[in-house]
């Protein structure tokens, strides 16, 4: 089922990510699997590229895309057949951020809406370069899956919301976006502590 949908402005890490339009093929997988070390992976139906080639003297070797199973996909409300690299990943100065994203659609009249879309990456950033970020407006500081982290708006998308969590690379950001729609969906940062939660998990203890 091939679909053309709006990505939005997702809210990365680092940057408001900018508005692109992007050709979706949900039932066509990428030739290239990506990998994850040896008796660690998790189920994952959709295979993606994998990252792309860092530049960077100290790589960020989790990668979202690998390490993030379909189970969780679900359980944090997304579908997990729409799996793909997030659009906005960076492999060069001033930061490295790879992952992937998630949409989430509900079918009225027989016609299918977004009503949200997640990404979940992970940055050589660290929890204090997202709170001294001045494009952030930190809202919640308490943990998340047990770990240290941040939640935050960026007031230029009312419609976002981001939780960032200290992982052994630096940062594990997910960040959310609520559609309007036919269907009255919470807001990002009504949602994006339980999604943040639910996608932690994947980082273990």
């Amino acid at each position: 089922m091939r679909k053309s949908l709006a990505i939005g402005c997702l809210v990365g890490a680092a940057t408001l990510v900018g508005c692109a339009e992007d050709s979706v093929d949900h039932d066509a997988a990428a030739s290239t699997s990506a990998t994850a070390p040896a008796g660690s992976a998790p189920a994952i139906k959709v295979s993606v590229p994998p990252a792309p080639t860092q530049t960077g003297s100290t790589q960020v070797r989790l990668d979202p895309c690998v390490s993030v199973g379909d189970e969780l996909v679900s359980r944090a409300g997304f579908d997990p057949a729409t799996r793909e690299r997030y659009s906005a990943e960076s492999v060069s100065m001033p930061f490295t951020r790879i992952g992937c994203q998630f949409w989430r659609e509900t079918v009225v009249d027989g016609e299918q809406f977004p009503t949200g879309i997640v990404a979940v990456t992970s940055s050589d950033l660290t929890l204090d370069d997202i709170r001294k970020n001045p494009g952030h407006s930190v809202f919640d500081a308490n943990p998340v899956a047990g770990r240290e982290a941040v939640l935050y708006r960026t007031p230029e998308n009312s419609g976002a919301c981001s939780a960032s969590v200290r992982s052994a690379d630096g940062t594990f950001t997910v960040s959310l976006i609520a559609y309007p729609g036919p269907v009255p969906t919470p807001s990002a940062c009504d949602q994006i502590r339980v999604v943040a939660e639910t996608f932690g998990e994947s980082l273990g203890t």
